[in-house]
């Protein structure tokens, strides 16, 4: 099968280089891929057995006992266009005040550093082909066929490179080149929705089908009780909703729901507090509810940054002292559960899509830990409630219609 994609939003995708020039690479595309089907199949095989999960995805995507049946190409059209961080955001040189501030907040990583440059993007609306085939003489056992279920959901749900759970990188068909007659029954990869409420129904069909076609393939149908092991595509552990706007450019929605994350998480009671006083060498008294949006988070408070300058350290020292970073006692980074994606409609309007997966924050006895000045600080992790009330907070754009019955 041969498809005709387009980055919707623009795609921090590099190689060795992060901050490099972006690229479009196979391997992002498969990783990503990778982890669809991953998700998919948990939801049918269940998330306590880990062997039975990675035999299966191991018999579509390879491991390093096999290769994979299922062979991933890109194929560039032309010469990639890409934009800085600064030019996306609209960032007055003079002012040093964002256009965008919205867009900045969600895409903050790729901003330029002291220590390093601002990264480089594939702008949105670039085309390019994608194949995928199955390798000659590979024993396929319903392989391809959940390749482009897995598809279907990186297309529908995902994106891929940096920030792509946050709005960056989210990828659509826009043509079918070729395909094989062996996909019929399986959801369309082009949208075929032209408003918010069209596309809620379509991706609750198009779950539902694909969910189906797996159940028959795998033989099973499991169960799940949220928090599951990892991200899994349960109705029990995934929830997913279609904010009811259509917005007029990506840039309208994404600079829209990021300035509402930015709202709702500054300064936010009780973690504000919390954090500060710890900072300051108090313990932690309670979990970081922030930190349910993914770790690390770095921490900066200007106002002992002031208090400091004024009792004589100079400006490495009073920016260390404040300054916490949390992240987990044995793993620096969680992604992020909650999945912000960019979709264009058949009108040309755009819409927003939001998948929560009620994953683990951590593994079970791990703690969190605060790294500043002086000795580390440890608290337990939070729940998601902070990540549900962001959903209802999310009210004061549109509501939010909920993906269900699938």
């Amino acid at each position: 099968m041969e498809v005709t994609i387009e980055t919707v939003t623009p795609l921090f995708l590099a190689g060795a280089h992060p901050r490099g020039t972006p690229e479009l690479r196979a391997a992002s595309i498969r990783g990503a891929l990778r982890f669809w089907l991953r998700a998919l199949l948990g939801g049918v095989v269940g998330d306590g057995n880990l062997d039975a999960l990675r035999e299966a995805e191991s018999a579509v995507f390879g491991s390093t006992n096999g290769a994979s049946p299922v062979v991933v190409r890109v194929h560039q059209r032309d010469a990639l266009r890409t934009a800085p961080f600064s030019q996306l955001t609209e960032l007055d040189n003079r002012t040093r005040h964002y256009g965008k501030p919205g867009i900045a907040y969600l895409f903050f990583a790729a901003r330029g550093t002291g220590n390093a440059p601002e990264r480089h993007a594939i702008q949105a609306g670039t085309s390019f082909d994608l194949e995928l085939l199955l390798r000659p003489g590979a024993k396929t056992d319903h392989a391809f066929e959940q390749a482009y279920a897995a598809l279907w959901l990186l297309t529908h749900l995902g994106g891929i490179g940096a920030r792509s759970r946050r709005g960056a990188g989210s990828l659509q068909v826009t043509k079918i080149i070729e395909a094989t007659d062996s996909l019929s029954g399986f959801p369309p990869l082009e949208v075929q929705s032209d408003t918010p409420k069209g596309l809620q129904q379509e991706l609750q069909q198009g779950l539902k089908q694909l969910r189906e076609i797996l159940m028959r393939i795998m033989g099973t149908s499991a169960s799940i009780t949220p928090p599951s092991t990892f991200d899994v595509l349960h109705p029990d552990a995934c929830k997913i909703w279609v904010v009811e706007k259509a917005f007029g450019s990506w840039k309208d929605a994404l600079d829209s729901i990021g300035q509402q994350m930015q709202r709702f998480r500054n300064r936010r009671p009780p973690d504000y507090q919390n954090v500060k006083n710890a900072v300051q060498g108090q313990p932690l008294t309670q979990p970081v509810q922030r930190s349910a949006f993914g770790l690390p988070i770095v921490f900066f408070f200007r106002s002992l940054y002031n208090q400091y300058q004024q009792q004589g350290m100079n400006e490495q020292q009073a920016r260390a002292a404040a300054t916490g970073i949390l992240e987990a006692r044995e793993h620096d980074r969680r992604a992020s559960p909650l999945f912000i994606r960019v979709t264009r409609l058949m009108n040309r309007k755009y819409a927003l899509v939001l998948t929560l997966f009620e994953a683990k924050m951590l593994k079970d006895g791990e703690r969190q830990k605060l790294k500043r000045q002086g000795p580390e600080g440890f608290v337990d992790a939070p729940d998601l409630s902070l990540i549900n009330a962001f959903i209802q907070d999310i009210q004061n754009i549109a509501p939010c219609l909920e993906v269900n019955l699938w």
